[in-house]
Order: C-alpha cells, then structure tokens, then sequence
C-alpha cells in the first residue's frame, strides 16, 4: 500500500497590513524523504500521518510541506510554486499510489482565493482524479466552505485550542484511511454552519464556552457509525465568504445520522453565541497590568497577562504599561524586533544599551517604547522545543536579546513566534517561577502550560490587530447576517 503525503499552511489575517510571500514559506518548506525524518517524532499533523502508517507497513510517498505562519494575505506566489509542487509530485505517481493524506490549515487566504483550501483539493483531485480516498488534518480555526467535501473523502480538525492535539489529529485521519482502504468503512461527511464568528480569545477548549463544544462533542464520539466528529471555531480576523464556526461528522456510509450531529452541534453553539463571542473579564492594558503588578506581590506563582490582540508579536501597549507603572520582577519574551535584537548584539552582552524596541509594524501596533538597560544576552538561538505543542520541532528565534531595563526583563527576537511555553525563558537560564507577572501574546495556545505555571490569567483587550471587539473592521464579504458582524 501506498500513500503520498503532503501539505501547506497558513493562517491568512486579512486586515493586516502586509501579504505574506514565498520567504515565509521557502524558508519552512521541507521536500521528500526529509519530511519522514523530521516530522516522524513531531507533535504535528504530519507525524501523526508517519506514525500510524509506518508501523501499518505502508509506504509513505512525500511530496513537500510547508507552513508560513500566522500574518497577512498570502500572495498567490506562495500557491502557485507550493501548489503547483504538491500536484506535480502527485501526478508523477498518481498511477501507483492509493490515497492521499494533506495537512491544510483552513483558514489560508491568497490574493484571488478565499477559500484556499477548497481550491487546493480541487487542483489535487485534477492531479489524481477521483476513484483514491483524499483525507484532510485541518486546524481547530479553519474557515471552511461545504463545497470542500466535494473533494475531499473525510476531513479531521483539531478538538484542542491550545493544539496539543495536532499528532493525534494526524493519527485520527490515517486510522480513518486505512480503514476505508481496507474497505471496513465508507466515509461519508457532514458540515453545519450556523453563521457565528468566534474570536479567538474565546475558543479555548480548557474553559468554558469552548470546553462546552467539545464536551458535546465527545457525546457524539465512540456511538455505533461515527468515524469522527470535529468542531472548527473559525478565525475572525478573515475578510471571506465561509467565515464562521463549522461543524463536521464523517460517518461510515450513514448520511441521515452524521446530518442530525452537526445540526446538533451547530444549535448548541448558536445557543451559547453571547459567550462565545462577549466573553466577561476583559480588562483595559492599564487597569490589566496594575492589576497584575498588585496580584504578583503576593502570589506564590507568576501572574500571566494575556496581551491576545496581537497577531504579529510586536505591539507594544503592555510594555509601556509595565515600565510606566514601574513593575518588578516582570517578563515580556518574544517581542519582534530584528532592528533592536541587533542594536543589542552591537552594543555587547553585559554592556549598556539605549534602543527603541517593538511597535514598528504599522500605527496600530502601539508604537517604539526606549529600552534603557543592561544587555544581559545576544546572539543566535535555535532550540528544540519540549513544550507540549512544541515537542520534537526545531524553534529558531534568529538573532535576539534579553535586556533588563528597570524591572521588566525584555526579550527581543527576530522571527516573530508567541509565548506557547516555558523554554523561552528557559533556553535564556530563567525560570517562570523567578517572574512575579509574565507577558503572553498567545490567545489560547498559552494556556496548556501556563494555566499550571501561573497562579492567575489577567486578559487586555489592546487596541492592536485583532481585539475581541470585531465591529472595528470592515468585513465586505462575510454574508449579512453572520452573528455578529455588522455589515457597514
């Protein structure tokens, strides 16, 4: 047996101000036989495709894969080289393959596509025709078209926001097919949509509202017929047709039944819209961040401030808070600023160093605060990380700093990537627990390690570029309607 692998992803922000090209790509994209090496001992969709089918003895044929991550419009650059790779390796052994496993992400957006996704399968089906099962790992925030089960067999999302679960996900999705090439099932799928828009912040699955969706879910799991069952949350900041929340049954060769679970699903998410979209405890940066400072003089672990609204790590709102209101003992890691990272690197590690950090992305992003402090360390950084969505994957933060200006423990990086887990600290000779308040610009990913590590979560709503508050953009192609973006 014989089954090719492939992927592309992108998580496509579209008001942001900058599209995303090929460098953000290439310099992720991994081809053939290095894809098995790399992403077999990985916590990610694609190592959970390598995990079953390895030990199943089937042959695994890799085409190429690569993830540009969370930033602006992808340029169709990026799908015709990437695309155009996945569909000619495909049509190069279309002939002796017997199915086809993709990692997408769902919520990809191009210059002349909305619906990425759904494109893709099309041109995969063109490149293998339509009588081998194709099967699809997609992420928990995909926004996704009914039109993409034309073309797909059966699609599995993530069930985890944080995603811890992307392995298993993988692993799910190649259980499914090599049952259904072992002829034991016939997959038939199912989508709802209700017509909600989720803000990230409130997707979590470790609390409620979001925990509520997957409990329900889990009802549905393990019942005579159902292969699978997923619930996408969507991701809000997309200006596209199929924005939304979607739910998706794939059952074997059972229609009626998988039809009744994502009404189901999608009513039960339509009835809590009000919570999963004006969540409470939303604090304003200033009243946050001195909340925080006066919470962290007396916990017995570290206060964690979740600075969620900034999708490109560089806003500087809560920086400027925690120098105004003269906090100790903080910490605020990854900050992007290649500029400053080097500025530090020039000045030397253990020397004085003045330099205007963050907030140089667009207007909205808060602005340069001035760092005036000691470089307490420079230089290049790779690691490999051991966190729980991180294991087994290489982190490169490029060329980056630490600099302790007053109280607040600054660190500047040069690949923009979010506080997911402790090894940013860790990989720098810290601990979390030698913090009073740490600084997080997660959302929800955050929240698998540091719903442990911190004795509190303190949330601002920043004014940067992707608040809770989704009445500050100007969707022009969600349909009216869709709860609860209003058309202007």
């Amino acid at each position: 047996m014989r089954i090719a692998i492939a992927g592309l992803s992108h998580e496509t922000h579209t008001f942001l101000p900058d599209k995303t090209g090929l460098p953000s790509f290439d310099e992720d994209a991994v081809r053939g036989q290095d894809i098995i090496s790399t992403y077999r001992p990985t916590n990610s969709s694609i190592g959970g495709f390598i995990q079953v089918c390895e030990p199943a003895g089937v042959e695994l044929v890799p085409i190429v894969y690569s993830a540009g991550g969370v930033a602006g419009t992808v340029k169709d650059e990026v799908y015709d080289k990437y695309v155009g790779e996945i569909c000619a390796g495909l049509a190069a052994v279309a002939d002796s393959i017997d199915a086809v496993l993709l990692s997408l992400h769902g919520a990809m957006v191009t210059e002349s596509r909305q619906d990425t996704e759904t494109h893709i399968l099309k041109d995969v089906r063109k490149a293998v025709g339509y009588d081998i099962p194709i099967m699809v790992a997609l992420d928990l925030h995909g926004n996704l078209d009914p039109a993409i089960l034309t073309k797909a067999t059966a699609i599995f999302g993530y069930q985890s926001s944080p995603h811890v679960d992307s392995g298993e996900t993988g692993r799910r999705a190649a259980r499914a097919m090599l049952d259904c090439l072992a002829g034991k099932t016939k997959p038939v799928t199912a989508m709802a949509k209700p017509g909600l828009v989720v803000p990230s912040l409130y997707s979590a699955t470790t609390v409620s509202p979001g925990k509520d969706i997957i409990d329900r879910l889990r009802q549905w799991e393990g019942k005579p017929r159902v292969i699978d069952v997923s619930f996408f949350f969507g991701f809000a900041w997309s200006d596209v047709h199929q924005l939304g929340v979607s739910a998706v049954a794939v059952t074997d060769n059972a229609p009626e039944l998988a039809r009744v679970i994502v009404d189901d699903l999608a009513a039960f998410a339509w009835e809590r819209r009000e919570r999963l979209t004006h969540g409470p405890d939303l604090y304003s940066v200033e009243d946050g961040v001195a909340l925080a400072i006066r919470k962290g003089r007396t916990a017995k672990k570290p206060i964690c401030v979740l600075d969620h609204s900034d999708r490109l790590n560089d806003t500087t709102f809560v920086l400027h808070e925690l120098l105004r209101q003269n906090a100790q003992d903080a910490a605020m890691p990854l900050l992007y600023d290649p500029e400053a990272a080097r500025a530090c690197l020039a000045a030397g590690q253990g020397n004085q160093v003045d330099v205007l950090a963050g907030g140089k992305s667009s207007p909205q992003a808060g602005g340069p605060v001035r760092l005036k402090g000691r470089v307490e360390w420079a230089g290049e950084k790779k690691y490999m990380g051991t966190g729980p969505m991180s294991y087994g994957k290489e982190q490169d933060l490029g060329l980056c700093a630490v600099v302790q200006a007053g109280g607040v423990w600054v660190q500047l990086v040069s690949h923009p990537t979010s506080l997911i887990d402790e090894d940013p600290i860790t990989q720098f000779g810290r601990k979390t627990g030698d913090f009073k308040v740490i600084v997080s610009k997660s959302k929800t990913h955050f929240r698998a390690v540091y719903e442990k590590v911190a004795e509190e979560i303190i949330t601002v709503d920043a004014p940067a570029y992707s608040p809770a508050d989704l009445s500050v953009f100007d969707y022009k192609n969600v349909p009216r309607g869709v709860y609860p973006i209003t058309r202007k």
